[in-house]
């Protein structure tokens, strides 16, 4: 049994509570005076070589790694022969707390399955396999950001010597590979089918093969075919059913061939059944098509239009460039060529966050990055101050640029998205704002609005 650290100091974090245990490492909630942050402090017990190789690793590998849906790592320390590894703290539980034996609603599982996929492609892209995907090292800080952790069977791809003794296998039984059962080489598709199990249980309310015994377990990810998950679940589409075999199947070979593959393939299913517009929530509205917004936004536009004319508003709508309008190669390399407009056309605009009870006044220039300031990387419009990265705003996450009277937004490769009026706005495709749109960066909100200088 592991010693118990609370109260104690290691590194300049001080050990307020003890929140996991696992078979080579302890987990404690921290604290870091310096920086007055909670932090989680992993602290290996079990200290043979190979474990202390592979921790080191881990702290490394996650490292060098920065995406909104992998756990950050801060440090990797010592202190009195205890090697620790300090990381982001995150509260809200695991997607493990949230799998109570009944099958979830299909689309939540591939709206938060889809972000952990693409977690592991941007790690696998990396030349880094994660090799213990489940429920349990998937941290939720919010019920829809779910945030991949614990890289403690990590692996580098395309790494001669293993650290892993032949003879040996790491994970968990019950959502490893074949090949990782068999104890062989692996590439990325190893994780793959791990997340095909995670998949199968969340769809379904079970696992794929529940035998008690761990090594039939492991022999039924060898040589039993995975059951129909529309057994279980006759609400799962037959196409998300496809997707969870298609990663399930025995020869790495016979799966996507990478992680974005798959991805695409889960965005296929939410194509191809569109939300009910009776299921669609009032906040949601403007999800609908833009035929239907306009047909049902008649009558209010009736009750509205005293108010339209007196603050200049226009009922939601959005509009994209011609490019003949907007040079995308100008905007690309941030060298719009935008005539100064006079001192009669320019317009003053700013962004009211109503949840902070916070306006933020747009700096009077041509082209601004929105996004969060870091280090020597400031941005014009810095939205940390609000928060932002709880959120998970990107670092340079949209664009505004002001055309004549006009200002456009476009994406920036963001993380999660860039939205106006719940319309995702594509990289490459600027969108004309009208006054009172709404923006929606990644999940963090607020109204854009513009009026003439007095």
């Amino acid at each position: 049994m592991a010693k118990n650290l609370v109260g104690k100091t290691l590194g300049g974090y001080k050990l307020d509570e003890l929140i996991g245990e696992g078979g080579m490492a302890t987990v404690y909630k921290g604290f870091q005076t310096s920086l007055n942050r909670w932090v989680a402090i992993k602290v290996l017990d079990y200290q043979e070589a190979i474990s202390l190789a592979r921790f080191q690793l881990e702290a490394k590998a996650v490292a060098s790694l920065r995406h909104r849906n992998i756990l950050i790592v801060y440090e990797y320390g010592e202190e009195e022969s205890m090697p620790f590894i300090a990381m982001e703290y995150i509260e809200g539980g695991t997607l493990a707390d949230r799998l109570n034996g009944k099958p979830m609603a299909w689309r939540r599982v591939i709206e938060l399955i889809i972000p952990i996929a693409e977690a592991l492609h941007y790690a696998h892209s990396h030349n880094i396999i994660h090799r213990d995907v489940k429920p349990s090292n998937i941290l939720m800080p919010q019920e829809d950001w779910p945030v991949l952790a614990d890289f403690g069977l990590v692996k580098h791809s395309d790494q001669e010597n293993r650290i892993t003794q032949t003879g040996t296998f790491m994970g968990t039984p019950n959502y490893m590979s074949p090949e990782q059962a068999r104890d062989l080489p692996l590439d990325p598709r190893a994780d793959m089918y791990s997340l095909g199990v995670v998949i199968f249980e969340m769809i379904t309310g079970r696992l794929p093969f529940e035998h008690k015994i761990p090594n039939k377990v492991l022999l039924a990810h060898v040589v039993e075919p995975p059951p129909s998950p529309r057994q279980f679940n006759p609400d799962c589409p037959p196409e998300l059913e496809e997707v969870i075999l298609t990663a399930l199947k025995k020869k790495p070979q016979e799966r996507y061939p990478d992680m974005q593959r798959m991805v695409d393939a889960l965005r296929a299913v939410l194509a191809a059944y569109p939300l009910p517009r009776s299921q669609v929530p009032a906040t949601d509205k403007l999800d609908k098509p833009p035929s239907q917004q306009e047909a049902e936004a008649k009558p209010l536009n009736r009750l509205l239009k005293p108010f339209q004319k007196l603050f200049g508003g226009k009922s939601a709508e959005v509009e994209t460039t011609p490019h003949d309008q907007l040079d995308i190669a100008e905007i690309e390399a941030d060298t719009v060529r935008v005539k100064p407009s006079s001192g009669a056309d320019q317009a003053a605009g700013r962004l009211v966050l109503p949840d902070k009870s916070a306006t933020i006044n747009i700096p009077d220039k041509n082209i601004l990055i929105l996004g969060r300031s870091h280090g020597t990387n400031p941005v014009d419009i810095d939205l940390e101050p609000y928060q932002a990265s709880k959120f998970g705003v990107s670092r340079r996450h949209a664009r505004l640029t002001k055309r004549g009277q006009t200002w456009w937004l476009d994406d920036m490769h963001s993380m999660n998205g860039t939205f106006v009026n719940n319309v995702e706005v594509k990289h490459g495709q600027p969108v004309a704002l009208k006054d009172g749109d709404v923006i929606r960066l990644s999940h963090m909100s607020f109204t854009f609005f513009i009026s003439s200088s007095d």
